[in-house]
């Protein structure tokens, strides 16, 4: 009898993504990649579902949709739409309690369902997409078995109080990042922009080499954006492309000479650094989260430290062979190894 696992997405946007939403493409991938191998698969989510699974709805519209006017509700409604989310996927497992023999938890108010995790039949697995932090591994490491699934090695430094589950890295379907070893003459930065992607550094990196860059991502952060990145966009050397999807997308990692990924923050995986390599796009990136584990320095890119340091590799650049990058993501982090670390999960808690 094939094994029946319900799959928890997010609540910001739909599934598939069609353009930003890194997470929700892994949800998209791993059903896809569940289902080819004869798994039963139900979705919960937001908005409508066309795809391999069977979709259960649990808002009408994804959170990024629902318009908020910020100057007649509290500041907190995101975050409180994001609770009752929660609480209403928690509802619809009570209510199909011994219909499903895994739960993948992938929303990252993950810790709310620990407490339902003690009481409902199937072991609830919570994939954590996100930095732990000292109270959340003070109630994770309460519960003996919480079986938590991280996505890099480097987001455990520091908590080593949790009884984990395994680590399981994030994996892309090769077929939709064709290699190019023909990179025109620009490179890109993409994600949030934000001040912990640091997209800043990148434009000032890009500015002490006689390069372009293409800067694209749709969540704009406020302040930042208008204060730090704009006045710097210059539509010539410096281009905004906005948020992008599809073969645009693709296009933009195939066409690139490299990457540029200058994160602050503790990163737990980044995958634009793996779709960049699959086409052949070394990355150039600062040493934080799980930069060590997805980059192989002069190898597959470069490992940084500074803006100075930056602009000296894509100087660079041109030294790293591309077909490696290809390679690095065909061993490492291919859907098929995502989705065979996920069976390994699934056989062991349903011996």
């Amino acid at each position: 009898m094939a094994k029946r696992v319900a799959i928890i997405a997010p609540p910001f946007i739909k599934v598939p993504a069609k353009k930003q939403g890194g997470t929700e493409r892994i949800v998209e991938e791993t059903i896809n990649g569940l289902c080819d191998r004869g798994y039963k698969i139900t979705l919960f989510g937001v908005g409508k579902y066309k795809g391999n699974a069977k979709f259960i709805q649990v808002f009408k519209k994804p959170i990024s949709e629902i318009k908020i006017n910020r100057t007649t509700v509290e500041a907190s409604r995101e975050l409180r739409l994001e609770v009752v989310y929660i609480a209403s996927v928690a509802r619809e497992l009570i209510k199909r309690n011994g219909q499903f023999d895994v739960i993948l938890n992938h929303m990252r108010g993950e810790c709310l369902l620990l407490p339902l995790a003690e009481f409902i039949k199937a072991p609830v697995v919570s994939i954590l997409h996100l930095p732990l932090f000292k109270e959340m591994e003070e109630l994770i490491s309460s519960y003996k078995n919480p079986n938590i699934v991280t996505i890099s090695n480097s987001q455990r430094k520091g908590f080593n109080k949790i009884n984990y589950l395994s680590t399981v890295y994030n994996g892309i379907k090769l077929e939709d990042f064709q290699f190019n070893n023909k990179p025109k003459d620009y490179f890109l930065t993409m994600g949030a922009i934000g001040e912990h992607k640091n997209p800043k550094e990148a434009i000032l990196a890009t500015k002490k080499t006689k390069y372009k860059l293409i800067l694209a991502g749709g969540k704009k952060r406020e302040p930042y954006f208008s204060k730090e990145i704009l006045p710097l966009i210059d539509g010539k050397k410096i281009k905004y492309a906005g948020e992008v999807g599809g073969k645009q997308r693709i296009d933009l990692f195939r066409n690139a000479k490299g990457l540029l990924f200058p994160i602050k923050w503790q990163e737990p995986f980044g995958l634009v650094m793996i779709e960049a390599m699959a086409c052949g796009t070394p990355v150039i990136a600062y040493t934080a989260g799980a930069v060590k584990e997805v980059i192989e320095d002069k190898k597959t890119g470069f490992i940084v430290n500074n803006i100075n340091q930056m602009a000296q590799a894509m100087n660079k650049v041109d030294l790293i062979d591309r077909k490696k990058c290809r390679q690095r993501v065909e061993e490492k982090f291919s859907l098929q190894k995502m989705v065979d670390d996920y069976e390994i999960i699934i056989k062991k808690l349903t011996k």
